[in-house]
């Protein structure tokens, strides 16, 4: 890991990292930017998006009941 002016706090590991078959080294930062703004609030949609979506589907709380109900519907 490095510290925020960009020193190793502590040395990577000897190997290479892991990539995976489209090329990505890592999508850490992919996830980290994830707020309530990206939850989706068209549940028409939300079964195809569920399996469609690079990283599923952002939903608020109070709409898991929903959500699954619609699944079930499948």
């Amino acid at each position: 890991m490095k510290d925020s002016d960009g020193n190793w706090m502590q040395e990577p590991p000897q190997h290479e990292p892991i990539v995976a078959e489209d090329g990505t080294v890592h999508n850490l930062n992919e996830y980290m930017n994830i707020s309530a703004a990206n939850a989706t609030t068209d549940f028409t949609s939300i079964k195809h998006e569920l399996y469609t979506q690079k990283h599923g589907v952002v939903i608020k709380e109070n709409q898991l009941e929903e959500l699954f109900s619609q699944i079930a519907l499948q």
